[in-house]
């Protein structure tokens, strides 16, 4: 129980236990930090892990690197990302690479690298543009999915455990092996298989938001001259295989899943040559959608932070608050009902992670002057929130644009 002095005017009562609840909920969601998107720390931001799974050659790296350029600046969207400067070097040096038509592309992720690129999302607000969440992108040698490891590394376990604690997974397929199965070529189609195989097993018991992306899509420009005919003709032939249509189909009872097609470099700067893809000498280097992934799975990553307090963590939130205030589960509910109804507590909610919950936790006792650190953290915590939501929308539309053009990207899902 919170100590109290007695202040006849003023009924502290609920509010304090109002601030147990909140401070009961700082520990779980500290107990639970390993597993949430964003673990609430004061001043700290929510941070978000996508895990793309794409074998060795899908086009990870460049998906990647093409992304980053698109996105580093606001581009009439509102938001930006922002890389720190030792990873900037290494991107710009990726885009170099594959952009210049008198280089070779960028050698693969050697085995062994594994490393994590952190992006800061970048938004207006009233303290200027500043980072309103960040973005975890893990970057891997794509044969880990599917070779054994070497004695004594730890490179598979650490990709696995990644996986296991992504906040949404992006399935990388490889848009050269999709032409090739499509064309009848049995290694092509064999390599396909081994890339959905390793997607399935991933992905199958995932409760995370889901995308899959085509890469290479200029080079299926050759099926059909309309874009849609093209990605309904793909759609067909991947929902034909057993397996990725029961992933697809476990994953649509949940939430919409997409089939995005991407071109890391454009439709006019490589060409097939045999089973090889070759630069064209005088090439248009211009990346195609390359934004698409994240708009897809970003929006259904905050909508769960904002959910973060699932049935059994309420229950469980409730049990020790009432149990520290000597009162009911229902008296305690409706407590903290009022509260999170107010303004204040909804921004906490929907922060999940702002300052207000650490404001609350480190300061149970009610005294004069936290009146104006509460309001304070309330406007703050209320701030980022709207600047979340309006990358959301921006992040969203992008989407619907896609799906306007080509609504057989939709492969489940309401």
């Amino acid at each position: 129980m919170f100590a109290i002095e007695e202040e006849p005017a003023v009924a502290w009562g609920p509010w304090v236990l109002a601030l147990g609840i909140l401070a009961v909920a700082g520990w779980v969601w500290w107990r639970a930090a390993r597993k949430s998107p964003a673990a609430a720390t004061p001043q700290s931001l929510p941070k978000f892990r996508v895990v793309t799974l794409g074998l060795q050659g899908s086009g990870k790296t460049l998906l990647l690197t093409s992304m980053y350029r698109r996105l580093q600046v606001p581009g009439g969207r509102g938001f930006h990302l922002h890389a720190p400067y030792d990873q900037l070097i290494e991107l710009n040096r990726w885009y170099q690479q594959v952009a210049s038509t008198a280089d070779d592309w960028p050698a693969g992720t050697r085995r062994g690298e594994m490393r994590e690129f952190e992006f800061s999302v970048m938004a207006p607000t009233h303290e200027g543009v500043e980072p309103v969440f960040t973005l975890g992108y893990l970057e891997y040698p794509g044969e880990l999915l599917t070779d054994p490891d070497a004695p004594g590394s730890t490179a598979q376990a650490r990709l696995l455990e990644s996986i296991a604690n992504a906040d949404a997974l992006i399935g990388i397929i490889d848009g050269l092996r999709i032409l090739q199965a499509y064309q009848g070529d049995q290694r092509g189609s064999l390599i396909l298989q081994a890339s959905l195989d390793a997607m399935i097993n991933a992905m199958l018991g995932a409760r995370t938001p889901i995308a899959f992306v085509i890469t290479k899509w200029d080079l299926l420009d050759e099926i059909h001259p309309d874009e849609n005919v093209r990605l309904e003709t793909v759609r067909n032939l991947l929902m034909g295989i057993h397996g990725f249509r029961d992933l697809v189909m476990m994953h649509s009872a949940r939430r919409v899943v997409r089939l995005l097609p991407v071109s890391a470099v454009g439709h006019d700067f490589a060409v097939l040559q045999g089973n090889e893809v070759h630069k064209r000498p005088h090439g248009h280097f211009q990346p195609d959608r390359v934004e698409l992934p994240l708009c897809a799975v970003v929006p259904d990553v905050l909508r769960q932070v904002e959910l973060t307090i699932d049935r059994t963590t309420r229950e469980q939130l409730l049990g020790l608050a009432a149990k520290q205030s000597a009162v009911s589960p229902a008296v305690a509910l409706e407590v903290l009902a009022k509260f999170v109804a107010q303004r204040a507590g909804r921004a906490l909610i929907s922060a999940a992670g702002g300052g207000l919950l650490a404001e609350l936790a480190v300061f149970p006792q009610p005294r004069a002057r936290d009146a104006h650190v509460l309001s304070a953290a309330d406007r703050r915590a209320e701030e980022l929130v709207q600047a979340r939501r309006m990358v959301v929308s921006q992040l969203q539309h992008e989407v619907a644009v896609l799906e306007a053009r080509l609504p057989r990207c939709r492969l489940g899902g309401d």
